[in-house]
């Protein structure tokens, strides 16, 4: 995948490798997942990190050699049109395409979930906090007969 500027051209190259690269240095084992919520949120960030991580030279080595060097070419995109949103769009475009999500999605669904605010609510969390406090609560009641 290209994202070319006046001044620079990169080009993207998905591997699983990176991908798990990308998913310790988020902290999230769930790649999708921390890819979807930083999309929602235009995290510029994880922006960065996508692309320093993605980005290599036609020798396969990396190209650039720092995130400030990212940020700055982020910076030129910007200056030209190309705004942090549109960078997310299409890197999630190739992601999907190469299958690097869950499931292949059309552009219609990729686009809905990344803009659905509740696709960044991680529902088995909730679920398994609610359970706990649910089962603090019960082993309360019970021990409250215990005490004499």
């Amino acid at each position: 995948m290209i994202i070319e500027t006046k001044n620079k051209k990169i080009n993207l190259v998905l591997k699983t490798r990176k991908i798990v690269e990308i998913a310790n240095l988020l902290k999230n084992k769930n790649f999708e997942e921390a890819f979807v919520k930083a999309y929602s949120i235009i995290d510029p960030e994880t922006l960065g990190i996508l692309i320093y991580k993605l980005a290599e030279t036609e020798d396969g080595f990396a190209l650039f050699k720092d995130i400030d060097e990212v940020y700055d070419f982020m910076d030129e995109c910007r200056i030209e049109g190309l705004n942090y949103n549109e960078l997310y769009k299409r890197i999630a475009e190739a992601l999907n395409e190469e299958g690097f999500f869950k499931k292949k999605m059309s552009k219609k669904d990729l686009e809905s979930l990344t803009s659905n605010p509740l696709s960044t609510i991680n529902m088995n969390e909730i679920v398994q906090k609610s359970t706990e406090n649910a089962m603090s609560k019960i082993a309360e009641q019970q021990f409250q007969g215990y005490k004499g």
